[in-house]
């Protein structure tokens, strides 16, 4: 490549417009994004030269972990609403009953009310993923992220403030405006993990891995909170206020973080905008990232999209909506009566998630073999039929055949082991495998993929419901 020249004073690289084009699309500049356009009258339209320089440090690993937090922050508000069940079940109980809640005579909308909030957040949640899909680029970075953050912050400053409010005598107002609240966390939600996941792609596999890591840590806090507050024999409106009062301290606590992350070199050298920073209007024969189709990309990235839905669509359609309905076999013990469906079913789930997100960094299934990575996806459909034979109750229609507890431990850690290894291998080695310049895009389209997984899922939660 005869035009390069290599100025170690500055440790830059210079390079011609059409040697880079050609480069990119071998993937061999995987994370030059701040590129800076040399300005020449004796340059050529065609053989302009731009300047790639070596990403700065990461100081401190802010930018690191503020996308940690920024993954718990995507998905604490759903996991707070469901861990919270003995609240909802408070608040949704027989008004005859005013001290305590009666687990084997659940109402209409206690039996009902899970399956009602994973409708109301994840279809209005997909819906506004597709949107965010098409209209990703209209908005600048900081804005896709800080807004919706600010959003979530009110909106559970209200559910937080309804606690502690007697809503015995407007139960059904109260149910309409709980519905309410959890559709506009969807939406609001839909935007933030859009634009995380985006932004996300920018930077280096690490950074992906974090935030997908920090997204079943969210789950894992919930849960040990849940299990704490159970043992400190917190009553339910106690316990929801732990868990309303935490979301709102980690979710400010977030906001401020990526507030400050904005000055930082390395957020900005990774995040920088090529169509901005040159006048390029080819690169690997593709017109800008803007007019590339949809339909294009997912043509090399559909085995991924795939995944990452049958991976939702089975995990949702079981957990929380059909796994909270799970008996234990005796009473009459604090496992078997306060614990066991906190611990076996949220937090046995969240920690084997956790763990198969971890082995899916450390081990992912390559490229090359996607098509194993799908394969094994689909053979999760096996545990709708294995759970709904487990001791779920109320049931109407099918047996229970596999009503040792211990059959339901086991699917409970297979189901969130795999859910997490599939999604983390789909999000970090999907996003990695496109050129550069698609990255940020294959990031918001995947993102759709796993909210489409969820709509399905809290659809297919409702049915088994009136199956079993």
């Amino acid at each position: 490549m005869s035009n390069i020249q290599f100025d170690y004073s500055t440790l830059s690289t210079s390079i011609s417009r059409s040697e880079l084009g050609s480069i990119i699309g071998h993937h061999i500049l995987e994370n030059a994004y701040d590129i800076q356009e040399e300005s020449s009258s004796e340059k050529s339209n065609d053989d302009e030269e731009i300047y790639v320089h070596p990403s700065p440090p990461d100081k401190y690993k802010l930018v690191y972990l503020t996308f940690g937090l920024l993954g718990i922050g995507t998905l604490m508000p759903w996991n707070f609403f469901i861990t919270a069940n003995d609240y909802w079940m408070y608040k949704f109980r027989s008004t005859l009953n005013k001290s305590c809640i009666d687990h084997h005579n659940k109402t209409d909308l206690q039996a009902a009310f899970t399956s009602y909030l994973a409708l109301s957040n994840n279809v209005p949640y997909v819906l506004f993923l597709i949107i965010c899909t098409l209209f990703n680029n209209r908005f600048s970075k900081l804005f896709r992220v800080l807004a919706p953050l600010v959003i979530l912050f009110l909106l559970f400053g209200i559910v937080t403030a309804c606690v502690e409010i007697d809503t015995d005598s407007w139960q059904m107002g109260f149910f309409s405006l709980t519905i309410l609240i959890i559709m506009a966390v969807g939406i609001v939600s839909a935007v933030l993990q859009s634009g995380v996941s985006g932004i996300a792609a920018l930077l280096p596999t690490d950074y992906m891995h974090i935030m997908v890591l920090g997204q079943s840590f969210a789950g894992i806090l919930a849960s040990v909170a849940q299990t704490l507050s159970l043992l400190g024999d917190c009553d339910s409106i106690k316990s929801a206020l732990i868990y309303f009062f935490s979301s709102d301290a980690v979710i400010f606590l977030t906001l401020i973080s990526y507030a400050a992350i904005q000055k930082s070199e390395f957020f900005k050298y990774h995040t920088y905008s090529l169509k901005e920073a040159t006048a390029l209007k080819v690169v690997s024969g593709i017109a800008t990232r803007e007019k590339v189709s949809i339909l294009h990309l997912l043509k090399q990235i559909w085995p991924y999209a795939l995944t990452i839905l049958l991976d939702f669509w089975v995990t949702i359609g079981i957990f929380p909506g059909l796994a909270v309905l799970i008996e234990p076999n005796s009473q009459g013990n604090i496992w078997n009566g306060k614990l066991f469906i906190p611990v076996a079913c949220f937090l046995l789930f969240n920690i084997s998630d956790f763990c198969g997100r971890i082995v899916g960094g450390w081990l992912p299934i390559p490229s090359s073999k996607r098509m194993h990575l799908l394969t094994c996806c689909a053979l999760r459909i096996i545990f709708f039929p294995l759970i709904m034979l487990c001791n779920l109750q109320p049931r109407y229609h099918l047996p229970v055949i596999l009503s040792s507890d211990l059959y339901f431990i086991i699917f409970m850690t297979m189901l969130g082991f795999s859910n997490g290894y599939c999604v983390a291998v789909a999000m970090v080695v999907g996003i990695k495998s496109v050129n550069p310049l698609l990255q940020e895009m294959t990031g918001v389209v995947l993102s759709t993929f796993l909210g489409a997984g969820l709509m399905i899922g809290a659809l297919t939660s409702y049915i088994c419901i009136l199956i079993i």
